[in-house]
């Protein structure tokens, strides 16, 4: 059975193989044809000839277009990989492969700016550290610039603003209206809580709180609620 498969995937490799040289040579032809009719054209006044040109063109580069788009989605799928190990350096790296690519898709610039966030918190300088949210920042206001409806990224702005510059007053701005448009989203909700328990309106924090027992969130997470919930009204007694 071993020696079956062993061989399948061979004819498979090979099979892949040949079509690729296939392709290529057919691409090397049409260049040369191509070629050919320009020289014809150019030199005997031809614009038939260097009409037909244009369709040979065309047909090799939509197929470097196809290929760079699912080159980009590979990078994607890589970065998002790397962001769920919690390895920040490659999903930067296969962010900004794929912005090579893309370089004005705000997806890719929302996840290159959550990568150099992550990266700014075990930064062992404060030069790197500053570098690190300064590309955040970029890259993650460049997304909302872009796409000013997707509540993420203003959630994303908040969290930096709030949490790694401690700049409360426009992480309060952001993360309120990533909350206007998805008020039932208990992360939004939760960060919420925190910016306005940093800028000391505890009974708005408290409040946020307790919108989030009424949402349908793990057991593990309304113990957190109720505690911090807890903790903040001792506070004020």
């Amino acid at each position: 059975m071993k020696e079956i498969f062993k061989y399948f995937t061979l004819i498979i490799c090979f099979i892949s193989i040949v079509s690729c040289n296939k392709q290529v040579f057919i691409n090397r032809f049409n260049l040369n044809r191509a070629f050919n009719l320009y020289e014809k054209g150019k030199n005997a006044d031809d614009d038939k000839a260097l009409l037909e040109i244009t369709s040979t063109y065309n047909d090799i580069i939509n197929q470097k277009i196809y290929a760079q788009d699912r080159l980009a989605a590979v990078y994607r799928v890589l970065a998002e990989r790397s962001l769920v190990k919690q390895q920040y350096v490659y999903s930067a790296k296969y962010f900004t492969e794929a912005l090579k690519i893309l370089p004005n898709s705000p997806y890719l610039r929302y996840g290159l700016g959550i990568s150099y966030a992550n990266l700014s918190e075990s930064a062992d300088t404060y030069e790197k550290k500053s570098n690190f949210i300064q590309r955040a920042e970029s890259n993650i206001t460049f997304a909302i610039n872009k796409d000013p409806n997707n509540a993420n990224y203003y959630a994303a702005l908040a969290s930096l603003k709030g949490v790694q510059q401690d700049n409360y007053e426009e992480a309060f701005e952001n993360i309120k209206k990533a909350v206007e448009m998805s008020p039932d989203n208990p992360d939004y909700m939760f960060l919420l809580a925190r910016i306005q328990y940093s800028r000391r309106n505890y009974n708005e924090a408290v409040a946020a709180y307790r919108k989030i027992l009424n949402m349908p969130v793990e057991n593990s997470v309304k113990q957190t609620v109720l505690k911090n919930i807890e903790q903040i009204i001792g506070q004020q007694n």
